[in-house]
């Protein structure tokens, strides 16, 4: 897991405006956390954008 990675994910999905950028951004940090079961085209499931917004939320507060 590359934190400095997943940081400037976490910036990107909070400053996204756009639904699928802020969605692009939690697919990525959730493969760089090597989170099982992520879909090939980059969607994600309710329960998968909650544990991205998690981390993401945990790896600005470590920041």
């Amino acid at each position: 897991m590359d934190k400095s990675y997943i940081r400037k994910q976490a910036t990107r999905m909070q400053s996204a405006t756009h639904p699928r950028a802020k969605e692009d951004a939690g697919w990525r940090i959730l493969s760089n956390s090597d989170e099982p079961g992520l879909s090939d085209d980059g969607t994600l499931t309710p329960e998968q954008m909650q544990k991205a917004e998690t981390i993401a939320a945990e790896a600005l507060k470590d920041g």
